[in-house]
C-alpha cells in the first residue's frame, strides 16, 4: 500500500517510548488541550504501544527590565520563561525595536554575565537598530543644534556634503567622545557630534585656489612684496660684494 503524506508526517513525531526505552517515531492518535498546555495519545510505530504525552509551556517568572534610548529610560516588567538564560550581548525583540542586554543585576546589586530568569533582578538594556546622531551647523558666528536617527553602521565622511532642511552643508569634523578628527569617516554609532559648515562659494573656491598657487611667478599672494622686498635687498648686497672683489 501507498504511504500517504499525512502518514509520513506521523511519523515524524519522535517521543520516548516506555516499553522500547527509546525514542521511537509515534502516531498521535488522540489530542485534548488541558489548560494552557496539550495532552497527546500516541501509539509506538515499533511495540504498537500506546501512551500519553502531557505538554505543558513552562512556568514564567516577572523580570523587571530597564530599556535606554538616547539618554531616556523606562522600567517595565516582563513574563519570561523561568527557564530562560540571559547573557551580557544577547538581543532580543520588543515593542518593534532591538535591544541588547548590557549588565545583568543580582539581588545583593553586583553583575553577572549570566543569570537565569528566576535569579536576575533587573535586566539593563540599550536599544541597538538605531542611534541618535547629534547635529551642530555653523554659519559665521551663528550656530545651532539638531539630530537624526539612523541605523548603527552608517558611515559619516569628513568633508562630505549633508543635505538638511536647512540647506547643504559640509561635514567640517567628526567627535566620538575622544577627540575631533578633521579627516576620515566614522560609523553613527561612535560618533558623538558632528560639526557642519556651510560648503564654499565658487569664490571662496577660486581664492583658495589662487591663494595656494600663490607662490608662483606672477601670482600674489599674503607676504608678497616683503618677500620681493627681500629678494631685491639680497640681490644688491651680492652685487655690492661682487663688485667691492673686482676692485
Amino acid at each position: 500500500m501507498e504511504e500517504t503524506v499525512e502518514d509520513e508526517v506521523e511519523l515524524e513525531n519522535f517521543v520516548f517510548c516506555p516499553t522500547c526505552k527509546e525514542e521511537i517515531p509515534h502516531q498521535i492518535l488522540r489530542t485534548s488541550e488541558k489548560g494552557k498546555g496539550v495532552d497527546h495519545l500516541v501509539q509506538c510505530g515499533t511495540c504498537n504501544g500506546v501512551h500519553k504525552i502531557e505538554l505543558r509551556p513552562p512556568k514564567c517568572t516577572d523580570v523587571r527590565f530597564t530599556l535606554s534610548e538616547q539618554g531616556d529610560s523606562k522600567q517595565l516588567i516582563m513574563d519570561i520563561d523561568v527557564d530562560e538564560v540571559f547573557s551580557l550581548g544577547d538581543q532580543f525583540d520588543h515593542d518593534e525595536y532591538v535591544w541588547e542586554i548590557t549588565r545583568l543585576e543580582m539581588p545583593d546589586a553586583t553583575s553577572s554575565k549570566r543569570v537565569s530568569a528566576e535569579d536576575v533582578r533587573m535586566v539593563w538594556a540599550t536599544r541597538v537598530d538605531e542611534v541618535m546622531v547629534r547635529l551642530t551647523f555653523t554659519d559665521g558666528e551663528e550656530s545651532f543644534s539638531d539630530s537624526m536617527m539612523c541605523e548603527p553602521d552608517e558611515e559619516f565622511h569628513c568633508g562630505a556634503i549633508f543635505e538638511h532642511s536647512s540647506g547643504l552643508w559640509r561635514i567640517r569634523a567628526l567627535h566620538s567622545g575622544k577627540g575631533r578628527t578633521l579627516n576620515g569617516k566614522m560609523k553613527a554609532s561612535n560618533i558623538r557630534r558632528v560639526f557642519l559648515h556651510l560648503p564654499p562659494t565658487y569664490d571662496d573656491a577660486q581664492e583658495k585656489r589662487r591663494l595656494e598657487r600663490g607662490r608662483w611667478k606672477g601670482q600674489q599672494f599674503s607676504g608678497r612684496e616683503d618677500h620681493q622686498d627681500k629678494i631685491r635687498e639680497e640681490n644688491i648686497r651680492s652685487k655690492k660684494i661682487y663688485q667691492g672683489h673686482r676692485d
